[in-house]
This record gives structure tokens, sequence and C-alpha cells, in this order.
């Protein structure tokens, strides 16, 4: 049997067998993470017409500060998003584990795609923190190694070297990623002053395009979550020309007004970008809902890059708020929302998707967030504690992935 039959086989499987057992009143989510997305950013492009898909999220849903947790780290947010826990619960504490960057198999909670598996329920997980190796889900997974991946890497992946041990647990199932490959492993030249913006463009789009892909082959999906990590990189690199007269910043530091005209507008652009790749994934309806949301805010400061220093951080209370938008199914047209925290995010995503909500989860479903009619219609329920193993997962091997993550996170100042 060819892979594509093979997968068609697996497809037809998941969905007739899923299918049977699916909550009644579910309501399809997609979850789009912008690591780093900061409202101080976002409001005046906002102003300028300059975010159109993001506009119309906000427009015909709610918004407002999503409370994070420190220290501002992306594995452990991420995953305490995910998860519904925090950090000293599941177990992601920080970038590494024994020496090694952080992996799904050092996880010890269920997070939203095992619960929704659990009820039979299909998920798609595409570039999110600590999911290497991919884990055995009703759905599709494509690890954040998966994206490390780079043309040079082919020749293995389609000669007779690949196979499940080397490269086949980056995604799941393993029957994926010759479907995946090549929209993963693109990427521009690493060379030049405007090399980690284009680097971390290619990167979010493979992310955005992977989705769209698996939405054709593998599709449909009751639960999405995508993680764009772009504008926490460039927002590391160029800061200092977006706000260049920040108080953080000594006269030294400043850069020159030709400085400004090159580069001020890269971490806009950015955003931009990825407001474009919104209008192609997160797309709201009366019957599938679309929240966004970032895992902290951005500021001046200094960060440790090698033996140089970036220019913008995350580190102090002025960071610790990031973004939440929620927009199609029940949730209530131009309404703002306070108060909200990443650990409110899966209660209210298993809500939406006709689940309980696991005893032990430290958050809250967003009621203020949701049409009142709705909310009556369908309350919330509780249920007990899952039971269940928190990964399922094969021993990990990508060694060159993770050489490529570790390299990208030095450079960043979060490992040694």
């Amino acid at each position: 049997m060819t892979r594509t039959r093979l997968l068609c086989a697996l497809t037809t499987l998941l969905v007739t067998g899923c299918s049977e057992r699916a909550p009644r009143t579910a309501i399809p989510v997609t979850v789009v993470g912008i690591d780093g997305a900061a409202w101080r950013v976002i409001d005046p492009l906002l102003a300028a017409g300059e975010l159109p898909n993001l506009s119309a999220l906000i427009a015909g849903g709610v918004r407002g500060p999503l409370r994070s947790e420190p220290p501002l780290i992306s594995p452990p947010v991420w995953t305490t998003v995910a998860t519904g826990v925090p950090r000293a619960r599941h177990g992601i504490l920080d970038f590494n584990a024994s020496g090694r960057i952080v992996m799904s198999l050092d996880r010890r909670a269920p997070a939203l795609w095992t619960l929704a598996s659990a009820a039979g329920l299909r998920s798609a997980v595409v570039g999110w923190w600590a999911t290497y190796p991919a884990e055995a889900i009703a759905g599709v997974m494509v690890s954040e190694r998966a994206l490390k991946l780079r043309e040079e890497d082919l020749g293995v992946m389609l000669g007779e070297h690949r196979g499940a041990a080397k490269l086949g647990n980056l995604v799941y199932p393993p029957e994926l990623l010759p479907q995946l490959e090549r929209i993963l492993a693109r990427a521009p030249p690493e060379s030049g002053p405007m090399a980690e913006a284009a680097r971390m463009r290619s990167e979010d789009a493979s992310v955005a395009d992977a989705l769209v892909r698996l939405r054709e082959i593998a599709g449909p999906f009751a639960l999405e979550l995508v993680l764009l990590r772009g504008v926490d990189v460039v927002s590391h690199h160029y800061w200092r020309f977006h706000e260049p007269d920040a108080p953080a910043y000594e006269p030294g530091e400043r850069p020159t007004p030709d400085e400004v005209r090159a580069y001020g507008r890269v971490i806009a652009d950015h955003y931009r970008f990825v407001d474009g790749l919104l209008g192609g994934i997160g797309r709201p309806s009366p019957g599938h809902a679309v929240v966004v949301l970032s895992d902290h805010g951005f500021e001046a400061g200094h960060q440790p890059f090698g033996g140089a220093t970036l220019s913008g951080t995350h580190k102090s209370a002025a960071a610790s708020e990031g973004i939440l938008v929620a927009s199609g199914g029940p949730f209530a047209p131009g309404r703002r929302v306070a108060g909200a925290s990443i650990l409110d995010v899966a209660p209210t995503v298993l809500h939406l998707l006709g689940l309980p909500i696991p005893a032990g989860l430290d958050g809250r479903v967003l009621a203020d967030a949701l049409d009142p009619a709705w909310l009556a219609a369908q309350p919330v329920r509780s249920g007990p504690a899952f039971a269940g193993a928190a990964v399922t997962a094969p021993p990990a091997s990508a060694a060159e992935q993770e050489q490529r993550l570790r390299d990208e996170l030095r450079a960043l100042g979060y490992v040694e």
C-alpha cells in the first residue's frame, strides 16, 4: 500500500470512528498562538487600518489583555495554555530539561488534544511548544522540531535511510511527512541584517501553510492549535529600531536615523504578515470559533545574545500581559473582557467543544465573553479528573532538529 493510500485509510478510520462519539453540541475551535504579540504594537496598527483580519475578528467578537504567568518563558506558558494548569503541575519549567530541550515526554498533565482525543474529537496541532516527539492523538500533530527541517535534510528524508526511527516522530501519523516536508523544510538564506526577520517569516508561513494542507488531506478537525513564533524572535532582534527613544536604552545604544529608516518597520511589517496569515487560517463563523492569543507582551530592554545584547525583552511586569481575541461561535460581538488568564483558555476551549471541565483545572470558562443565551442553553459542566496517560508518544531521536532549535535558542539567550 502506498503512503498516500495508507494515509487516506487512516483518515477515513479516524473520521468515521470519532464522529459517532463526538458531542452534538461541539463547536469547532481554531486557536492561533502569536508568541510575544503585544497590544502596544497592535493598537496603533489597528488604528492605521494595517491589520484588517485581526480587526475583523475583534469587531465580530471579544478582545482584552491576557494575564500570563511569570517567569515569561515560552514553553511553560504555552503548555499552561494547552493544559489549564500552572507549570509546577504540568512539569514544563524552562527551555531545558535534564540537559536537553524540553519535550512532550516531560509533560505531566493532559493537553487539550489529549482530552479531545479521549472524547473522540479530532485535532490538528502545528508548531506548539514541547510537542516533540509528536503524540499519537485522534488527528494529526506537527511538532515544533519539524519546523527545523531544511532542504539539505530532504535527501535523507526521501532516501533509503529515512524511517520512523530517525524522522517519523517529528509528525503524527508519520505517513504525513512526505505530504508536508517541502512546506516545513523551506528557508531563506540566513545572512545579512534582515536574516532573522526573513527566517521567521518563512517559519510562520510554514506553520500556516501546513495547517491549510492538513485540512485538505486529513481534515476536518474539531480542534486546531497553531503557534506562530515569529513576532517574538523579530521583537527580540529589532525592538530598538521600533522604539528608539525608550528610556531603557543608553544614548550609545540608540539607532541612527538611517537605521531607524531602514529597520524601524520590521516589527510592524511582521505583524502585518501574520495578519495576512490569519486571513487564511482563522475564519470565524456562527459554527466555528477562532481564538487568537499571546503568551506575553514585549518591552525595550536587554536580552543576552552570545557576546552581544538584543534590544527587546519580556522580563518585567510591564510585559506580563499578552493579547486575547475571540470571535465566531458564541463569542459576544464587540465586547471587551477583563481579568482573563492563560489558565482560562483550556476550560473555555473545552466548553466550546461540548466537553466537561475536568476536576483540577486552575482556570475558569470565560463566561463574560460568551453570549448569555448560548451559555444558558449550554451550561458549564464539571467532570472527573483525567485518568489516562498525559502523553502518548514514541521515543525522541531527531538530533539534527534539536541542534538547530538549540542554536536558535542560544542566539536569543534562552539556553547556554
